[in-house]
């Protein structure tokens, strides 16, 4: 289809926005942002109170409005192939850990708030 270019650049803002807004509040509260660190803080407010991931559902948001910029299929397939790859790999991953981590009071969260939206 032909490219969007409005509608790219405000898919470009909503998810740079969500990204940077989550890292801010990841780096307020003196907490790792590295999925693979030790975490110190369970955030759950702001931002992640609409979507336990918005920082990938930030880069999501990226990946279309690039697609939508450009308006060629791969473009698409790339960001349904991330959005598939955090859904299936990274996010179960970052699940168990915060699951042990911050046990009842992350399970509690998981079951209020929405993985994506």
């Amino acid at each position: 289809h032909p490219a969007l270019p409005v509608t790219a650049a405000i898919a470009a803002a909503v998810g740079f926005g969500l990204m940077i807004r989550a890292w801010w509040l990841f780096r307020l509260a003196g907490t790792a942002i590295c999925p693979t660190e030790t975490s110190t803080a369970l955030i759950t407010g702001d931002v992640f109170s609409i979507s336990r991931n918005p920082m990938y559902l930030g880069m999501i948001l990226m990946l279309f409005a690039l697609a939508l910029a450009i308006g060629t299929a791969p473009f698409y397939l790339a960001a349904i192939a991330f959005g598939v790859l955090m859904d299936v790999v990274f996010c179960p991953y970052e699940e168990r850990k915060a699951l042990l981590e911050f046990g009842v009071s992350y399970d509690t969260y998981r079951r209020n708030v929405r993985r994506w939206l």
